[in-house]
């Protein structure tokens, strides 16, 4: 969540850039190797949450952590309708579950204060309209995972604070941020990464993987949205002041849909591309970014279909047999 409202980047794809030969096997999109999911981290003697939503008795919207790691498995039988903090954690692991965002806070999914891993999955977050992220990380140094989950009505005000699909802020950076199967519909912006080395925004590292971005049809200028902003914002090394990740950033099977505001996929993304592949775009190698990015949604559907997430998840439809989460078992329920 920012109050920054974003640059618009220039595009210019000409005539040159339109008579770049383009192959179909580069028109796909398809990752360029063999996709394997991340493993959720191990976890030691975990705080656990289990079968229960943020606001339930021993659940509290903010998870005071205190250096320990943290599990929580969120109910397949309800919708959650608060938001939820974690705070102080050491590794962190967030499993399947729907929200339904009813409050008025900056975030839906908030991890601060840690420098080990966090990894979120099976989530199916609607932000209704609000003006906040569907997750975010603050004072963060380690890593975020963010594995198989679907967020729509991503909203905000149009002359100030607006929503990201994923929002890394200040006081880290993130060492990495990694997407693995996700799918965000937004009236605002999607990934916000940018590093800023002065006051730790953003990320060192990015790798997204079968990762699709759209504007929400489901949010116009008469229901939450006053302009689209960006949906993928790294940085350019051309900005001081937004750069992109130090360590760079990897592409694989990505896409761009900004066809409900009708303008070009490429005003989109920020840094600005350098040569169009057909349906598909590249970066200058001064950003750092090794991939490309297509345009529309991806053939298939959705990396992360809505249905296949939230309250129904099962990790073995994206990710091959399903994993146990053996670290947490016998841990203590609450505090």
């Amino acid at each position: 969540m920012h109050n920054r409202i974003s640059r618009w980047a220039g595009l210019a794809v000409g005539g040159v850039l339109l008579a770049l030969a383009a192959c179909a096997a580069d028109d796909t999109g398809a990752p360029e190797a063999p996709f394997a999911c991340l493993a959720p981290p191990a976890l030691s003697r975990p705080l656990t949450f289990a079968n229960a939503c943020p606001g339930d008795p021993d659940f509290p919207t903010v998870v005071e952590a205190d250096g320990r790691d943290v599990f929580i498995r969120l109910p397949k039988d309800r919708v959650c309708q608060r938001g939820l903090s974690v705070n102080g954690a050491g590794n962190v692991w967030i499993q399947g579950g729907a929200f339904l965002y009813t409050e008025s806070g900056k975030a839906v999914i908030s991890i601060s204060r840690t420098s080990g891993t966090s990894f979120i999955e099976g989530l199916g977050i609607d932000v209704a309209g609000k003006s906040a992220d569907a997750i975010r990380v603050y004072r963060n140094t380690g890593r975020l995972i963010v594995q198989n989950t679907f967020a729509r009505r991503i909203s905000g005000q149009p002359a100030g604070i607006h929503g990201d699909l994923v929002h890394a802020q200040g006081d880290g950076p993130l060492q990495e941020l990694v997407l693995q199967n996700v799918t965000g519909y937004t009236g605002y912006q999607g990934l916000f990464t940018p590093y800023r080395p002065e006051s730790g925004h953003g990320a060192r590292a990015v790798r997204l993987e079968r990762v699709n971005v759209a504007y929400d049809p489901a949010l116009n200028r008469n229901a939450g949205a006053g302009k689209p902003l960006m949906l993928l914002f790294f940085g350019s090394a051309d900005d001081l002041g937004d750069r992109p990740p130090d360590l760079g950033t990897t592409l694989a099977g990505v896409y761009v849909d900004a066809s409900f505001w009708n303008q070009p996929f490429g005003r989109a993304i920020y840094p600005r591309p350098k040569a169009l592949f057909g349906r598909c775009i590249g970066f200058d190698e001064a950003h750092g970014i090794s991939g490309r990015v297509c345009e529309g949604p991806p053939p298939g559907g959705d990396f992360a279909p809505e249905a296949w997430v939230g309250t129904g998840y099962q990790r073995s439809r994206f990710c091959g047999p399903e994993a146990a989460p053996a670290a947490a078992a016998g841990g203590p329920v609450g505090r």
